[in-house]
């Protein structure tokens, strides 16, 4: 079913600052918790936010630590037209309508969420999506609706560690986890050998417990040294639509440079997913495509492979991966109908097998 009418926006301050998109009537039967990934923030996911309101879910996005903005003017702008924007066009066009002023206000706020990455932990990120997700839990208990977790790349990572450490609890955890794209694995189409060559030994000192000290001293003299990753390289795999490709490139409050140190950080986390993964409870679908330029799909297979069976037998676990798809953001390419509405239906507890 599909409700009428715009979709209602709110930026909320509880349980810290964040954006709830609800049905246009304010009435839902789900809560849907989504989670941008790296250098993102939360408008990039309020296309999706608009498509879940309009079949009835109240859905919560945050600007996580490192990221986004605070509530600025210019900050509500680019969140307002990435909801009211009916594709990627319409989205950039409304952006590049607004005030100079807001567009530099934008980018000198993403510029400031650069340095803070800096030093912005992986741990923080976790803990953020984990306390909205018990936030969410509190509103579908009182309302006595399912809530539901969604996580983009490093979103997908966050949402996915953070969702097992409540979900032993039945009064908070989840009644199901949706990762698209998750940064389970570093990417390996590094064109330097070099980069290729660190990446590698990173994520190889991050795996085992007793080198892990030495990875630790090897970000702190990355972040003393203030290196740069050039996350530009993105804007060509995000989607296979040239209008996607174009507003990831121009959002101006899209971040384009990651500090090296914080995506060492992610390593750990990567390295620990197939541990978690055999004890977790929640039911989990991940998609992912066939190839993926920025993060390595071998890691979702290896996280799905790990997973136990489902407990509930209405959402088994899941593993789909689109073979023919070679970019990474599946919900803003040419495949994004059928994915979301397959996601719909393993959600509802329609998609049993």
């Amino acid at each position: 079913m599909t409700l009428t009418g715009e979709p209602l926006l709110e930026f909320r301050s509880s349980p810290f600052q964040h954006w709830r998109v609800t049905p246009a009537q304010g009435v839902g039967h789900s809560e849907l918790i989504l989670v941008h990934g790296l250098g993102e923030h939360a408008g990039r996911m309020m296309p999706l936010a608009r498509r879940f309101a309009a079949m009835g879910y109240r859905c919560r996005v945050p600007d996580l630590p490192g990221h986004g903005a605070n509530g600025e003017d210019s900050h509500h702008a680019v969140v307002k037209a990435y909801l009211k924007g009916r594709d990627a066009s319409e989205v950039n066009d409304l952006i590049q309508k607004l005030p100079p002023s807001l567009i530099t206000e934008a980018k000198q706020i993403a510029a400031n969420k650069h340095q803070q990455l800096f030093r912005t932990t992986f741990e923080e990120i976790i803990e953020q999506v984990e306390k909205l997700t018990l936030w969410s839990a509190i509103d579908g208990t009182q309302a006595r609706v399912p809530h539901h977790v969604w996580g983009h790349s490093l979103g997908g990572l966050a949402a996915f560690h953070a969702v097992s450490r409540i979900d032993r609890d039945q009064c908070c955890a989840p009644t199901s986890l949706v990762l698209g794209s998750a940064a389970f694995s570093p990417p390996t189409t590094v064109d330097d050998v070099l980069k290729k060559l660190f990446i590698g030994q990173a994520y190889l000192l991050s795996s085992i417990s007793f080198l892990r000290p030495f990875a630790a001293l090897q970000r702190l003299f990355l972040q003393l040294l203030r290196v740069d990753g050039d996350g530009r390289f993105a804007n060509e795999y995000v989607s296979d639509l040239p209008d996607e490709r174009l507003l990831h490139s121009t959002d101006p409050l899209q971040n384009h440079q990651i500090p090296l140190c914080f995506a060492g950080r992610l390593l750990p986390w990567m390295a620990r997913a197939r541990k978690v993964a055999r004890t977790l409870r929640t039911p989990v679908l991940i998609f992912a495509p066939g190839f993926d330029p920025i993060v390595n799909t071998t890691g979702s297979r290896a996280v799905a492979a790990s997973l136990p069976v489902s407990i509930d037998d209405r959402r088994p676990q899941r593993l789909d991966i689109h073979e023919s798809m070679k970019v990474h953001d599946l919900v803003r390419s040419s495949c994004a109908e059928a994915i979301i509405s397959r996601v719909h239906s393993w959600m509802k507890g329609d998609l049993c097998h």
